[in-house]
């Protein structure tokens, strides 16, 4: 799919964050330029904002990839959310696992510092969190990449089994609360690991 895109108004008076997908290996300059162009791609038949009409407050190219850090604590220095594992935009997975690590490494260090854990509690935190990723953060955000770009978008719902299951959430109150579950796969008790006494 050549011109997949979210966007998202971000403030009150106007502001809109748009991620979107471009060609490879073009400046700063060829970017802006094509901004128009991707515009009136986004919005087709519809009226595209002219280029004067609105103002680019900022630009950051990002290259779509997955990535994770080959520990996520080592002594006291800790890893969370992007600084741990990079994850493509689709699903908000990074931003979920971010939130995950962030809780996680709460309770670590409340452990700590209530005498309840040691710092091996880290290691154990590093070891879970690359885990998920690993099993579940680093799947399910790779399928949604490949969801968005080996599908016809015509026939996609009738041959992807993700979509149906969310087109059955749609009809089925009880099936979508199920599925909103599924996220706290990612989590993990740590204060499983502090001391019993």
């Amino acid at each position: 799919m050549e011109h997949w895109h979210m966007a998202a108004r971000i403030s009150k008076d106007g502001l809109w964050r748009i991620t979107y997908g471009e060609l490879t290996g073009l400046t700063r300059e060829e970017l802006i330029e094509r901004q128009p162009m991707k515009f009136e791609k986004f919005l087709p038949g519809h009226e595209p904002p002219e280029a004067g009409a609105w103002k680019l407050e900022s630009i950051s190219p990002y290259k779509v990839h997955q990535r994770l850090a080959e520990k996520m604590a080592v002594g006291r220095i800790c890893l969370v959310a992007d600084a741990a594992h990079l994850c493509n935009p689709f699903g908000g997975m990074g931003l979920t696992g971010g939130i995950v690590d962030a809780g996680n490494l709460a309770d670590c260090l409340i452990g700590i510092y209530e005498g309840k854990a040691d710092n091996s509690i880290l290691e154990k935190y590093s070891d879970v969190r690359r885990q998920k990723y690993n099993d579940i953060i680093n799947p399910v955000s790779s399928s949604n990449i490949r969801r968005l770009f080996a599908q016809d978008p015509e026939t996609a719902l009738a041959q992807d089994p993700f979509l149906q299951l969310l087109q059955q959430s749609s009809n089925d109150v009880s099936f979508a609360k199920k599925l909103q579950l599924e996220v706290k796969s990612i989590m993990h008790d740590f204060t499983q690991y502090y001391n019993s006494s």
